[in-house]
């Protein structure tokens, strides 16, 4: 009898070391597609958006997971509103362009005209789609968070223009903060929209000579304005026709 109890035992023991492995194995079966079938593909959402330039926003203006969450949101719908519009405009908005850039009729001045007119409306009607969504953007901010973008909108291209200089930490720092000083002129600005564009350009001007005569030094000017060499195949060779 003793036997008999001490077999049912391990029997049931048995049983419960192999039921884990059978459940992983059933789930696994669940969530792996069989041979020849295609994983099903990814729902497209707000938890996919957040990538490349918004990403780096979030970052560098130091976004609270709230704000991530309604930046994620609003790029979605600025996408769906896209997709929307072209669904229902695109067909039109090629029929514009060709018969603005090739025209049956030459000619016809007048035709090419109201379809370059119609086009520059419908163009106007999708870029009210982008204006919104930065709108959106900027009310989703604090003024703080706002400036600390434009600053950063101000140093990249700075950094792009001087990345072959070898630049020291220290004058990675100092160009971030002429930068920041930059952003800050720069929402001081008063005006209407073309003189803020004016004031952009004057205080973009502003910072590349600050950015040069104060903080590059003299061997990093020099090569800055040094020409760049010719691409290959540029140099044309001796005889060839100028």
């Amino acid at each position: 009898m003793s036997n008999l109890k001490a077999f049912v035992w391990m029997a049931l023991v048995a049983m419960l070391a192999a039921a884990p492995a059978v459940t992983a194995e059933e789930a696994t079966k669940e969530k792996t597609p069989a041979a020849g079938q295609k994983a099903p593909p990814k729902e497209k959402g707000p938890q996919d958006a957040l990538r490349g330039e918004y990403a780096i926003m979030a970052a560098e203006c130091k976004l609270t997971p709230e704000q991530q969450e309604t930046l994620k949101a609003k790029v979605a719908a600025r996408r769906d509103a896209q997709e929307a519009w072209m669904k229902a405009n695109g067909s039109k908005l090629e029929a514009l362009q060709e018969a603005v850039k090739q025209p049956k009729d030459p000619n016809d001045k007048e035709a090419v005209q109201r379809a370059a007119e119609q086009l520059k409306a419908l163009e106007a009607d999708r870029l009210k789609i982008q204006a919104t969504f930065e709108a959106d953007l900027r009310a989703m901010m604090t003024p703080e968070q706002r400036q600390d973008w434009e600053a950063f909108k101000l140093y990249r291209p700075m950094m792009a223009r001087y990345k072959k200089l070898n630049l020291a930490e220290g004058q990675v720092q100092k160009i971030r903060d002429a930068a920041a000083a930059a952003a800050k002129e720069l929402a001081e600005a008063k005006g209407d929209e073309k003189a803020a564009m004016g004031a952009k350009t004057e205080i973009v001007a502003k910072l590349r000579k600050t950015v040069e005569e104060t903080i590059l030094t003299a061997e990093q000017r020099e090569a800055l304005n040094k020409p760049s060499p010719p691409k290959p195949g540029a140099v044309k060779k001796a005889g060839e026709n100028k």
